[in-house]
């Protein structure tokens, strides 16, 4: 679980997360049990943007979020004005 702010200008490129230390802190041998979910907490403003799988994610609302599997790529970018803040919950589901 995290709190996250992403400034303007700040972006992670399209990459895959390995989970290295939640895999040995949770002795998980197959990571595709593994999820992450960010959920918004305000309003999309412009210049705010997220891709997962290929999909673009705007115009959300605060309190929507979006869940993806182990190995789906992913990015976020903020090339608005103003600050971008989320929430990041790491889990698993067997």
């Amino acid at each position: 679980l995290g709190f996250f702010c992403m400034r303007t200008l700040e972006m992670f490129p399209v990459h895959q997360d390995h989970y290295t230390s939640y895999k040995k802190l949770f002795n998980i041998t197959d990571p595709m049990i593994i999820w992450r979910c960010i959920v918004f907490l305000e309003d999309w403003k412009s210049g705010h943007y997220m891709e997962v799988a290929g999909e673009p994610v705007v115009n959300w609302k605060r309190g929507d979020y979006v869940c993806w599997n182990y190995d789906v790529p992913h990015f976020a970018g903020n090339f608005g004005v103003e600050p971008r803040y989320t929430l990041q919950i790491t889990g698993m589901h067997k």
